[in-house]
């Protein structure tokens, strides 16, 4: 019983010196009530979050005995983020403040996983140097990271992987997938019956039996006339002539009358000015005198008729004329081993095995290495031809190669050498021609190593190469510098070169999300829908209409919305769970019926 008593005594005691001696905490309890965060719902800027605490404390709370320490920290998950600390001492600050009133930005950087969580101050009361914490005071709620999702080529779970970078495919312009064989078959003068009762045999091989991976496409059959008398008294002799020749060869099924084409020409000096250039029986100088008639602006019977004045005329009828009695074909062959991945997989085998090449001119390597899809395949082939013969195209297709890898790869440092890889690349293109295709590529390495500003003004020296509005590599590359408009937060900016893009389902969602960050709901609304129209298994369009419809507490379209979004893309589904502009409906059981 004793014991009990003293205990008690001594408990008071110590209490009765605590009270004492330590200000009334109870009376400090709304000492932050008038401090505010703006904005209230934190913003990504870039890479950091920008915030600024202003209000006041009263000055009755502030005395010559107390100093007042704020401590501002943002909690988010597991962690906290410290954010410095600022003092009031007796009505003053002691570092930046003026009297009682509060006016501070604090700027941090952004971390992953911050989207959900608050930003509190955290007071501590300084008195007689006995310190006292006060109850936190929340004063900002979960940050906005709506400028991550500006698209630039990222892969995400479930999603489409939609390649970046630009090929230059000027180097196999010289490889013709068409090819054309002409024959000619010869009439009797002014007759639409043939010299011979065979066609040339050349042809008749062709059309008998093909050329392996050369299939006919078409056959175009030309009734000619020569300028002689029996040939010119009968208009429609060049007709007779092709009808003739058609049914015969459909006759013996030589070829189908669908891919027969048929033309005609007559009173024409095309096919003589041929035959004469190849025509060694006369001098240049009297060929020459043929070719001034004809560039004469005169009708065909009067420079016919200056023809027959010259001392040549006689010998060029006897041993020209005849070879424009008949009909012209021209068979039209489609070159499918050019355009077939076969030949792409088996110079990429040749290539791997250490094979010689012979056989392949490089256009057949830079062919086969535009006509594959197989990254490993281009590798491969390009790298061959840097070997034999190093152009601005092939760096430059060398490094779109490793720019693919690299955006597929899982493993951070193989990435990340891959981009090395591909950046040298585009370095070395541009070391032999500055264009705006390799510009835009380096462009695209320095983003994937998050170099965003480099990238940005790389980029912009690509968009200042192209002269003509219409240009497709000015389309793609100022859809490119939209969405680093949107990372860099200049939404204006960015609606204005997204509005110069190609306006495919990429471009017009970052079009709708950078008006949406400008607050122009109505043109955010127009984008995304129009993300949509262009593909709706892009789930991006959905999405951004759903933040719209959360903004507007239209709950109907909200969740009509963003089921399609989520459904779509794993990305936005698990994004959707930490989006703050759906952090009111989060609790709502329509909301989570989404995710189950």
């Amino acid at each position: 019983m004793f014991k009990n008593l003293l205990f008690l005594f001594l408990s008071i005691s110590l209490f009765s010196i605590f009270f004492g001696c330590s200000p009334k905490i109870n009376l400090y309890e709304s000492l932050l009530d008038g401090l505010t965060a703006e904005p209230r719902y934190l913003a990504l800027h870039r890479d950091s979050v920008r915030v600024r605490i202003s209000g006041s404390i009263p000055v009755q709370y502030l005395d010559n005995e107390i100093k007042v320490h704020l401590f501002p920290e943002y909690q988010y998950g597991n962690g906290i983020l410290r954010l410095g600390s600022f003092t009031l001492c007796e009505g003053k600050s002691s570092e930046t403040l003026s009297g009682p009133k509060i006016d501070q930005t604090i700027i941090f950087p952004y971390m992953e996983g911050m989207e959900v969580g608050n930003l509190v101050i955290n007071a501590v009361i300084e008195k007689n140097g006995v310190n006292h914490s006060l109850p936190e005071k929340i004063v900002a709620l979960g940050l906005n990271t709506a400028p991550l999702l500006a698209r630039m080529g990222q892969i995400t779970p479930n999603e489409p992987i939609f390649p970046i970078g630009l090929y230059m495919t000027s180097g196999v312009s010289v490889i013709n997938p068409l090819e054309i064989r002409g024959y000619t078959v010869l009439y009797k003068l002014g007759s639409d019956q043939m010299e011979t009762q065979d066609l040339p045999l050349d042809l008749m091989n062709l059309l008998q039996e093909g050329e392996p991976g050369k299939p006919i496409r078409k056959i175009r059959i030309t009734g000619l006339v020569s300028p002689e008398n029996q040939e010119l008294s009968d208009p429609n002799l060049p007709i007779k002539r092709v009808l003739h020749l058609k049914s015969k060869l459909t006759d013996q099924n030589l070829v189908k009358q669908e891919q027969i084409e048929v033309d005609i020409r007559r009173k024409d000096w095309f096919d003589f000015r041929v035959l004469l250039g190849g025509y060694s029986g006369i001098a240049d100088s009297e060929r020459e005198s043929y070719y001034d008639i004809l560039q004469e602006r005169t009708d065909f019977e009067s420079q016919l008729r200056k023809m027959r004045q010259l001392k040549t005329y006689n010998k060029v009828s006897r041993e020209v004329f005849p070879k424009l009695r008949g009909v012209k074909v021209e068979v039209e062959l489609e070159n499918t081993r050019l355009s077939d991945h076969q030949i792409a997989t088996r110079l990429f085998e040749l290539i791997s095995s250490g094979t010689s090449l012979d056989g392949f001119s490089p256009e057949h390597l830079i062919y086969a290495a535009q006509s594959t899809n197989l990254l490993h395949e281009k590798e491969v082939i390009y790298s061959k031809l840097l070997e034999i013969s190093p152009s601005e195209s092939i760096y430059n297709n060398l490094g779109v190669v490793y720019l693919n890898q690299a955006q597929r790869e899982l493993d951070s440092g193989l990435r990340m050498r891959l981009v090395e890889k591909s950046e040298w690349m585009f370095r070395q293109s541009l070391e032999f021609n500055t264009t705006s295709i390799a510009l835009h590529n380096l462009g695209r390495s320095l983003i994937l190593k998050g170099e965003f500003a480099d990238a940005y003004v790389v980029i912009s020296e690509a968009s200042g190469l192209e002269w003509e509005e219409n240009s497709e590599v000015l389309k793609i590359n100022e859809g490119l510098r939209g969405a680093l408009d949107i990372i860099n937060g200049d939404y204006r900016l960015a609606t204005i070169r997204l509005s110069k893009s190609k306006r495919n389902e990429i471009d017009l969602f970052n079009m709708g999300l950078a008006f949406f960050l400008a607050d122009d709901l109505r043109n955010a609304q127009v984008a995304f829908e129009d993300c949509v129209f262009a593909n709706r298994e892009y789930g991006y369009g959905f999405y951004g209409l759903a933040m719209i419809a959360a903004l507007n507490r239209d709950r109907q379209v909200l969740y009509e919305n963003l089921a399609k979004a989520i459904e779509r893309s794993e990305y936005l589904k698990d994004r959707a769970l930490i989006d703050i502009f759906f952090s009111p409906y989060r609790e709502e059981k329509a909301f989570l019926d989404l995710f189950e």
